[in-house]
């Protein structure tokens, strides 16, 4: 058995190797039945042990299954690269080269394309390129929350550019590509998170709202950097903060720097009004009241004395 586990992929095996081993294809079969030692993850392929697979041995066993050029795709390709938004994965995407002809199974999707990336090695596995990975896995996504949490994170970490997303979604398969293609376009405006996109959302339902930029670069008279706003409208120096708990709550430090924040703007003219991101969601319609007062408000004050940036987005 341990010549076995020796010649195995972290404990992933397939029906050919073992066969070369001198386990009969009967055996090896027989013990993946109701309490045998051995798990068949997918045709031909087993797990020399009968515990819940882990994640990372379902991968090895999609690219052990998918044979020769296979490479790992989608959301779990991404977290590979460190992307950390978006809901972990529970099946495994695998490319092939489009002349063949494999089946998915429930755990595996066995995607066939005409333009196999040259993999990478993340982690010791055939992983696509990041850009790839996001398109695939952002295809597969009904959400444009999910989806918005997912692109505007790589590249807020500048760990793709937008041109590039852009051309593999034109370029790639077409098919699911309109909302990320939708998503794609407010990261390209400066969202920068899932809560800015759902405030963006809201603000252009809103036909009686100005215009307004996102994740704009504010400096006092002096030209000393003060903070980035969330949204701007410049005309009126109005800044919307969307106060998310798991960037501005979560710690007491992080409550500290909110407050501060708002006093910088606050001190140098600027009208800041702060917005939980559920209140976006949960309560539109007075939200658009308080936006409305706030704007009114900010129209009465004196010209902010700041000067600003251009827009964030990594293009």
């Amino acid at each position: 058995m341990e010549r076995l586990r020796t010649a195995s992929w972290e404990g992933v095996i397939s029906i050919d190797e073992l066969v070369a081993m001198g386990v009969p294809e009967r055996t090896a079969y027989r013990r993946t039945q109701e309490d045998g030692p051995w798990t068949l993850l997918a045709p031909a392929t087993f797990l020399l042990s009968n515990g819940e697979p882990t994640y990372r041995q379902w991968e090895i066993a999609a690219l052990v299954y998918a044979g020769e050029g296979a490479v790992l795709t989608g959301i779990g390709g991404a977290r590979h690269y460190g992307i950390k938004t978006g809901d972990d994965p529970t099946t495994v995407h695998v490319l092939i080269d489009e002349p063949r002809r494999m089946l998915s199974t429930p755990k595996i999707i066995i995607e066939r394309t005409r333009r196999l990336p040259k993999p990478t090695t993340r982690n010791g596995l055939a992983v696509a390129p990041l850009v790839r990975c996001l398109s695939d896995g952002t295809r597969r996504i009904k959400n444009l929350t999910v989806i918005a949490a997912v692109l505007s994170e790589a590249v807020r970490r500048r760990m793709v550019l937008i041109a590039a997303l852009r051309f593999e979604l034109e370029t790639g398969s077409r098919k699911g590509t309109a909302a990320p293609r939708r998503v794609l376009q407010a990261v390209e405006d400066g969202v920068w998170s899932a809560a800015e996109y759902e405030a963006r959302e809201f603000w252009r339902s809103r036909p009686d709202l100005p215009e307004i930029e996102w994740n704009v670069r504010i400096y006092d008279e002096h030209g000393r950097f003060l903070a980035i706003a969330d949204g701007l409208v410049r005309d009126l120096g109005f800044v919307w903060q969307i106060d998310s708990v798991e960037y501005h709550f979560a710690t007491p430090e992080q409550v500290e720097e909110t407050l501060a924040y708002q006093r910088r703007l606050r001190a140098v003219g600027l009208h800041v009004l702060s917005t939980r991101p559920a209140q976006v969601s949960g309560d539109p319609d007075g939200l658009h009241i308080d936006v409305l007062d706030a704007l009114a408000a900010a129209a009465l004050l004196p010209a902010p004395r700041v000067s600003y940036g251009s827009p964030t987005a990594t293009v």
